[in-house]
C-alpha cells in the first residue's frame, strides 16, 4: 500500500438492527475547511439518492448563500433546486471541503448522505448477531468484499 494515500474510515455499530443508518455530522459554512460556523446534527445515508442534500434550516442557521440552481428528481417529481457549497466533518476526523448540496426538506434528517459521497469510498452495512454494523472508509480499498464469495468458503470449511 503506498505511504502517501491516507485512509479516513469509522465503524458504528449499533445494540440493535436498524432499519436506517443516521450518523453524526459536524457542518461547516466555509467553502473550503472545517472552520466558520458550525452546526452538529445527524446525517442519513440513502444510496437511494444520486446527490446529497440539506433543509432549508441547515441552510438558514449557517447563513449559506445559493451559488447554482439544478433540476432535481425526487419520488413523484421534478423540481428546481438551490445548490450551495459547504464543508462537512464525518465521524473519525473525515473532512470533505468545498462539497455542493442540494436544498429541500428531508421528512426526519437535517442532512442526506447521497451516491455523490458514498461512492468515492467504500459502504457496507452488517446485522450479525442481532446488531448493525456500518463501516465506511475513504478512498476506496483494493480488496473488494464480497459476501457471494465468503459465504462460499465458509461451505467449504463445514464440509
Amino acid at each position: 500500500m503506498p505511504k502517501d494515500k491516507q485512509y479516513y474510515a469509522y465503524d458504528l455499530e449499533y445494540s440493535h438492527i436498524l432499519r436506517e443508518i443516521k450518523t453524526p455530522i459536524s457542518i461547516y459554512s466555509s467553502c473550503n475547511s472545517a472552520e466558520g460556523k458550525c452546526v452538529e446534527t445527524y446525517a442519513l445515508w440513502d444510496t437511494g439518492a444520486t446527490h446529497s442534500v440539506f433543509t432549508p434550516k441547515i441552510v438558514q442557521d449557517l447563513g449559506l448563500i445559493a451559488v447554482d440552481t439544478k433540476i432535481v428528481s425526487g419520488i413523484d417529481k421534478e423540481k428546481s433546486s438551490d445548490i450551495v457549497v459547504a464543508t462537512i466533518l464525518l465521524p473519525n476526523a473525515m473532512v470533505l471541503p468545498g462539497r455542493r448540496y442540494s436544498v429541500n426538506f428531508i421528512p426526519g434528517a437535517d442532512v442526506i448522505i447521497g451516491m455523490d459521497i458514498i461512492s468515492m469510498g467504500d459502504f457496507v452495512i452488517t446485522n450479525a448477531r442481532g446488531k448493525t454494523l456500518f463501516s465506511f472508509v475513504i478512498p476506496t480499498l483494493n480488496n473488494k468484499i464480497s459476501f457471494l464469495q465468503m459465504s462460499n468458503d465458509i461451505e467449504k470449511e463445514t464440509i
